[in-house]
């Protein structure tokens, strides 16, 4: 039963917007298990932390704008921003030039990488 819940949230992961490579290969070992995990963790992952990355900057306007007489939630708002835009700049960073490297020597094909098959 867990390993049903844990295989059916990976899909419903993998199935998210802007994830486009497919992690369905059938899981008969324990390779496959792993590289499903890779899979999943490489598509869904990385954009839930760009999420909570906006989720944090979108935190941090709310709380200096809605305490212009405390000081302190503007300070920590000014926080939140700032590590909010500090951590977008390096995943997105990070992500292009990911993209920049794969199209240069790999001709566009994504990088994935699996254990190697017995």
């Amino acid at each position: 039963m867990i390993n049903n819940i844990i295989i059916r949230t990976a899909e419903a992961a993998g199935n998210l917007p802007g994830t486009n490579i497919s992690c369905d290969g059938g899981i008969k070992s324990l390779t496959d298990l792993i590289n499903y995990f890779t899979c999943t963790l490489m598509n869904a992952v990385a954009p839930m932390l760009v999420s909570l990355a906006v989720v944090s900057f979108v935190y941090g306007i709310i709380q200096y704008f809605l305490y212009p007489d405390n000081e302190e939630k503007r300070k920590a708002g000014k926080q939140f921003m700032f590590w909010g835009i500090v951590t977008l700049f390096v995943m997105v960073s990070i992500w292009g030039l990911v993209g920049i490297l794969s199209n240069t020597f790999l001709n566009g094909k994504p990088v994935m990488p699996f254990l190697p098959q017995a």
